[in-house]
């Protein structure tokens, strides 16, 4: 563990924001970001994404046939429609962090080239033996890519990462000049962190390094030669907590398309109502949930 300077305004001047289970989360006194300091060393870091943490706590169970792999794939449909919905059916797309390569091999189907990078060697040997993809493993900063990209994806990623401000940096070189930064990612200032204490999936500790609010992701985001174009909120919604419980849910939220409609049977009509109920008034008060999405495009000239 390597006690470091704010990421964002390079200030060693800090406060306590929250300690976690013997982590110590603490806040800048001059830009305000929040990030684990001490934080642990890259090798450390390396270690946490083995075949381990991938399968155990992202897939469940290793897919090996090929139902299991399809029925992966389709957990990103949701995704990929959302992609294919902003931006078209072709296209070429960087997803940075790409795990296992589900949501790229779902969006592939769509019609758009698509290339990943994951840090994890067992993920992205996944990707290019079972998948057939095109993807690299390291970290951004290290692969060697010539081609820029019209879409490059970062879901649920930049928080993991020991610099997120170089590598924004170098994700807006890989970026076409009318290409769009699609970041997808926990909001500290949202209720869902407050409703939940110290117990917020958000935190994720040791694994998410940084921990971003609405004005630091613009900030960093700014800094790194981009500009916000729109920001979606994710609302607080109760009914959803109580399906992630009976569900199983990590950091990513990617059940299978029909999980919503399986826990909210069609005779269960209070459950449905209450529901109803509780995303308006969520919308009404502004009671932002757990996560959140950006849409940011290069400054002209960079």
């Amino acid at each position: 563990m390597n006690y470091i300077n704010c990421n964002l305004c390079n200030s060693n001047e800090y406060k306590l924001f929250k300690e976690i289970d013997g982590y110590q989360l603490v806040k800048c006194k001059q830009c305000g970001l929040v990030y684990l300091n001490p934080c642990p060393a890259q090798q450390e870091i390396n270690e946490e994404y083995s075949a381990e943490y991938h399968i155990e706590r992202l897939l469940g169970q290793e897919p090996k046939t090929e139902k299991e792999i399809e029925q992966e794939i389709n957990k990103n449909i949701g995704r990929a429609e959302e992609i294919v919905k902003q931006f078209g059916n072709k296209g070429k797309l960087l997803d940075i962090g790409c795990g296992s390569g589900f949501f790229i091999a779902c969006l592939k189907r769509y019609g758009w080239n698509v290339t990943g990078i994951d840090i994890s060697e067992w993920a992205s040997e996944f990707a290019r033996k079972k998948l057939g993809l095109n993807v690299f493993t390291g970290n951004v900063g290290e692969v060697q890519l010539k081609e820029r990209f019209d879409v490059i994806t970062m879901c649920h990623n930049l928080e993991h990462l020991p610099d997120p401000l170089k590598t924004l940096k170098r994700v807006s070189e890989l970026l076409s000049d009318d290409g769009i930064l699609v970041i997808k990612g926990p909001n500290l200032s949202g209720f869902d962190k407050i409703w939940h204490g110290k117990k917020w999936r958000g935190y994720d500790l040791p694994l998410h390094l940084y921990h971003f609010t609405p004005q630091t992701y613009l900030t960093i985001l700014e800094k790194a030669g981009f500009y916000v174009q729109k920001t979606i909120f994710q609302y607080w919604n109760p009914i959803a907590h109580l399906m992630e419980i009976r569900l199983g849910d990590g950091i990513r939220a990617d059940h299978p398309p029909d999980a919503i409609k399986r826990f909210k049977t069609d005779d269960n009509y209070f459950l449905n109502i209450i529901d109803k109920m509780t995303c308006i008034m969520a919308k009404l008060l502004n009671l932002k949930g757990r996560d959140l999405t950006i849409y940011a495009k290069k400054r002209d000239g960079l």
